[in-house]
Formats: structure tokens, sequence, C-alpha cells
């Protein structure tokens, strides 16, 4: 079974050395710049600030919470000293084996400790960090959890979406025209009807990783998540919408989403996943909030990394949906799959079996579900390269691939608003497509038995080596 709540989730972490608690910090800049100095520390510790200026002591924020392999194997169970390519490889296999676990309906829950309605309702109440310099406000949603219904097919959908504080009573409502939670909001202003929405800002681990790795149209993520839990997530009803909140959320709001000529308010910028501020500050449609609840002493959650300008350590949705892709296509050979830089960088690790093996491998990958969206480049290496060692990838890169031959691109295929190479014009028309770059970084197939060697000792004696003299790289150096 899963982790309890975020609580839960955060102790295991404090017993495994892994969380830090700092007091005093602004919201003003404070808390994302401490952010981001510790994320490029060696222990990259989750970050639980408290004491915040101006608060309630008590009131916390969470940051940096889901920014490393082994934060994420925490969530899922999986053993976290094993290598990150392991982890994927794990991910990967639990996904595969996990089930549907539909959510369970209670009567009440610890989100429901403290209601405001009307005109109690103030979500400045909450200590929202400004993560960045440049961006146009207070984002309280970074890690969040938006939930909505299917007026036609019944089935709920849950997503990741971003939301700026516009004043006490209103967030934004920035999504995707792709992304679920649109397609869903528009059935609703098609009708002239606002869209009933619930929004978490804290809540199961389990929760989060289901919302940002979108199950298919008509599935619901909180079926997800309780398969990844390994039980049902408890929710209640909530009273206004009649959609499911997570019971043991931190802080979870009701609302609606009125049709965009009845009210959008300009929003942003917001430093996105790529690392820009990409796009101008724009109409958007808008959160009205109906009702507050939030347990005693609530967790925000923050962004789960706070990287300077692209993260590359986490295991992405990337790369898990083109490793599970490739396995359905029955391709043979696949030895791993890892997504750098967000999942702009995806590489693919195979032991060449027959000419064109790559090219296939290449072509399945920019069609998988989960990497339809900025993901820019696709490399495949040979089974000796670590896809998740960026510089054994280089060094394949830029001594096996011959660039007249084994690179192409592949022109027009959809991209996103917060892709920073979208042109202004192409923005204005609603073209949001872009290219991808395919690259062979394996030895050339025509002549992979004269390629030159390069092994320095076999692995079985390497590992021998460690063994018996690992002992030399847990101490320091001896001085002079």
């Amino acid at each position: 079974m899963g982790f309890r709540d975020l609580r839960d989730y955060l102790g295991a972490l404090d017993r495994l050395g892994m969380l830090r608690v700092v007091e005093g910090a602004h919201w003003d800049l404070e808390i994302g710049a401490i952010a981001q100095m510790m994320q490029e520390s060696d222990d990259d510790p989750a970050l639980l600030f408290d004491k915040i200026p101006g608060y309630p002591a008590g009131f916390r924020v969470l940051a940096n919470h889901q920014n490393n392999p082994k934060k994420q194997a925490l969530v899922l169970g999986i053993p976290t000293d094993l290598n990150d390519l392991e982890i994927a490889r794990q991910m990967k296999e639990k996904r595969k084996q996990t089930g549907l676990i539909p959510p369970r309906e209670v009567d009440g829950g610890p989100v429901l400790e403290n209601q405001d309605r009307g005109d109690q309702v103030n979500i400045l109440k909450f200590p929202t960090p400004k993560w960045r310099t440049l961006e146009g406000g207070r984002y309280i949603g970074t890690a969040t959890l938006v939930i909505n219904r299917d007026p036609d097919e019944g089935w709920v959908n849950m997503g990741t979406y971003r939301q700026m504080i516009h004043d006490e009573k209103s967030v934004g409502f920035f999504v995707e025209p792709h992304h679920h939670g649109m397609l869903i909001a528009k059935k609703y202003w098609a009708r002239g009807k606002a869209c009933p929405v619930v929004a978490c800002y804290g809540q199961e681990e389990e929760l989060f990783q289901a919302a940002t790795g979108s199950a298919p149209w008509g599935r619901s993520e909180f079926d997800v998540a309780g398969g990844m839990k390994g039980e049902p997530i408890d929710i209640v009803k909530g009273e206004l919408t009649g959609l499911p909140i997570p019971a043991r959320a931190e802080i979870a709001i009701e609302g609606e989403v009125p049709p965009p000529e009845v009210d959008s308010r300009t929003e942003g910028p917001y430093r996105e996943w790529p690392g820009y501020y990409s796009q101008e500050p724009t109409p958007i449609p808008v959160l009205r909030i109906k009702a507050i609840y939030h347990r005693n002493d609530p967790i925000l959650t923050g962004p789960p990394n706070s990287n300077r300008n692209i993260s590359m350590g986490t295991i992405t949705h990337a790369a898990i949906a083109v490793w599970e892709a490739l396995e359905k296509s029955a391709l043979s050979g696949i030895r791993g799959v890892w997504a750098h830089a967000n999942g702009l960088f995806i590489v693919i690790s195979l032991k060449q079996e027959f000419a064109g093996h790559a090219k296939m491998a290449l072509l399945t990958a920019t069609a998988a579900r989960g990497s339809n969206s900025a993901y820019r480049y696709y490399v495949v290496v040979d089974e000796d390269i670590d896809p998740s060692n960026i510089n054994d990838v280089l060094w394949a890169m830029t001594t096996r691939c011959v660039p007249e031959d084994q690179i192409d691109i592949v022109r027009a295929t959809v991209s996103t608003r917060v892709d920073p190479i979208i042109s202004p014009h192409k923005r204005e028309v609603g073209d949001l497509t872009c290219g991808r770059v395919l690259i062979n970084a394996c030895k050339p197939w025509e002549w992979i038995e004269q390629f030159g060697k390069h092994m320095t000792f076999t692995p079985e004696y390497e590992q021998q080596i460690r063994r018996k003299w690992g002992r030399l790289m847990s101490r320091p150096a001896r001085k002079a």
C-alpha cells in the first residue's frame, strides 16, 4: 500500500534524510530562490517552508518534492538505492502491472477541517509564493490537481494545469487546447454554461503522478492513482459541484469557470517547464472560487522541481510512454529509454539486429502517447550506451552518427503554447506545430563489425574492482 497522505510521504522523506525544514523565508521570491539553490546542492532535499512572514505558523509550502528518481521511486514503493535507469525500468513494469482502482466515497476527511464559503472565501490566506522574478503574479497552481467531469459521458478528468491568483476569489484557468480539461470545459461553454471545477493544492503524491500522466480519454486519473497506491483514493463529494475531492488533501477549492466571453483576465507570464517565459500576458478563462477547504496547518505544494533552466534528473512520463510504445510495437532489442531536459531530449538504447532497426525505433518514439507535446530531439544509441548518462549519449552522438546519413527532421508535429520556439506569427494564427529531430547515434549498420573498438574493461571486471576497491571512493584523498 502507498502512503496514507502527503504528510506520511514527508515523514518517509524525513526518515531517509531527504527533507529539510526552512523557517522565515518570504513568499516574495525568497522561497523560489532557496528552492533553486537547494536543488543544485549535493543532497537535493525536499523543502518544507514554515513561519512565512505575514502568515500563521503552520501554513506551509512544499517545494522540490518530486525532482529526482529517488523521490519518485519512494512514492511507488520502488527501492531508492537502484540506479536511475533501473528505477525507470521498474516504474515502467509497475505501470504495466498496475490495475485501475476506482475511488471510494467517504463521509468526511481532514480536508474538511476548515471550510470557507461566500464572503469568507479568500485564496490569499495561503502563503502562495511569487516563484521567480519575471512572473506576472503569485502562482498557487504548480503541482495542483484540476478536476472536472465530462457532461456527456460522466467520467471525471484530473490534470495538472497552472493557476495564477487574480484576487481573493478567483484564479486563472490555463489549460492547453488539446488537454482533456479544456475539451471538457468547452462542452459546458458550448451550452452557455459555466464548467464546475475542483482544484487541490496539496495531495497524495500518487494523485500528482497520475494527474501529470494523462490517462486515455474516458479513463479517470483517480482510478490510475488508486492502482498506483494499491487501494482506493478516499474522496468526499463536493457539495457545490458534486465533484470528487480527495479526502486527505491539504487544500481544495470548489468553483466554476464561465465561458471565456463572460470572464477572461490577463494571465502570465509564467516560466514554464522548457525554461522560458514564452508567452506574453494574455486573457484566459477564470476559475471563480465558491468554497475553500483545508486541513489544520495546511501544506501548499509548490513546483516538484526548481531548476535554473531545465530539469535533467527526473524520470518523465515521456520516457515511460516511449519505452512502452516500443515494447508494444514488438520491436526487439530495446535496452532502455531516458528523457533528458524535461522530455525535450529522448534517448533510446537498443541492440541493432537488422538494417533500419534504429530508424524504426525513432519513428515509433515520435508517435508514442506522452511524447506528443513539445518534445524535440529523439536519439537512438547502441546497447553499450547508458541512455540516462548524458556524457555517454553525447559521446555516441559525436563519434558514431554520420550526419549526412543519420539525421532526419519530421516537420509540422503538434507542440504547445509554452514552446519557446513557436514564433509570434504562428501563435497568432493558432499554428502550434514544430519539427522533431531524429538522430541515429548508433554505429553505422553497414560496417558495424569494422567500427573501432573502445572497451576499457569488461563490466564483470569493473564490478570485481568495485567490490574489492570501492572503499577508496568514499575516503578523502590523502594530502601530499
